[in-house]
C-alpha cells in the first residue's frame, strides 16, 4: 500500500501549471486527450484540494478572499490527463457583468470542452448544497457529462453532521443518477480522501 501511494504521488508531482485562459478556445492543443475539472462556490476549497493531490503548496493559488479565480486554469499531470481549476460561482461581491462572463465561461467550457472526462463539484460541508449548486447540477446534467460530488472541509464538522450532509448529497443524487458517479469526503490539512481522488484521478489518465 505505502508503495501504491508513494507511486501515485510520484505522478501527481510530475505536473505543471499550462496557463490561465479565458475561452476554452485558447487552450492549446495537445497529445493530451483526457482532462478532469473541480467547479464548486466561491471559496470551496477547489485551489487547495488541487494542490493537495499533486503534493505541490502552491501550484493553485489559493486566497481568503472568494472569487479570486476569474479564468479556466489548467494544470499538465505526468504528460497524460490535464486538472482544471475553474472559476467559483455564486459569489454576490462582483459585478453582475463579471458573474454572467464567469458562468458563461465556465457553461461554454462544460459542453464544449471535448477531451473534458469528468467533472467533480466540491460542496462545502459546512454549508451544504445551495441553489447555485442545484443549478450548476442542473446545467451539468443537460450536457450529459459525468461528474462527482466531493464534500470538502469534513474536518469543520462533526461526524454526525458529516454523514447528514453526505446522506442528503446522495437522496439529492437519485435526480441525476444518469451521469453522477460518486461522493467523495476530503479535507486537505491531513490529507483525508486525497489518496482515494487520486486514484480516481490516475485511473482517468489511463
Amino acid at each position: 500500500m505505502a508503495s501504491s501511494n508513494k507511486n501515485l504521488n510520484g505522478f501527481f508531482s510530475r505536473n505543471k501549471f499550462l496557463g490561465s485562459y479565458y475561452s476554452y478556445n485558447e487552450i492549446p492543443v495537445s497529445n493530451i486527450n483526457r482532462e478532469c475539472c473541480f467547479i464548486g462556490r466561491s471559496n470551496v476549497g477547489k485551489s487547495s484540494l488541487i494542490n493537495s493531490i499533486t503534493k505541490t503548496k502552491k501550484l493553485a493559488k489559493t486566497s481568503k478572499t472568494p472569487g479570486r479565480t476569474q479564468s479556466i486554469n489548467v494544470f499538465e499531470i505526468s504528460n497524460k490527463i490535464n486538472i482544471v481549476d475553474l472559476p467559483g460561482y455564486g459569489f454576490a461581491k462582483v459585478s453582475k457583468v463579471m458573474r454572467d462572463n464567469l458562468k458563461y465561461l465556465i457553461e461554454d467550457y462544460i459542453i464544449n470542452r471535448n477531451i473534458l472526462n469528468h467533472i467533480f463539484l466540491l460542496i462545502d460541508s459546512k454549508v451544504g448544497v445551495k441553489n447555485s449548486d442545484i443549478d450548476m447540477l442542473d446545467y451539468i446534467n443537460s450536457g450529459s457529462k459525468k461528474f462527482s460530488i466531493i464534500l470538502t472541509k469534513i474536518d469543520k464538522i462533526s461526524k454526525n453532521q458529516n454523514d447528514y450532509q453526505s446522506k442528503s448529497i446522495l437522496s439529492l443524487m437519485k435526480n441525476y443518477e444518469n451521469n453522477f458517479e460518486n461522493l467523495y469526503l476530503s479535507e486537505t490539512k491531513k490529507n483525508n480522501g486525497i489518496i482515494t481522488i487520486q486514484k480516481i484521478i490516475y485511473e482517468m489518465s489511463l
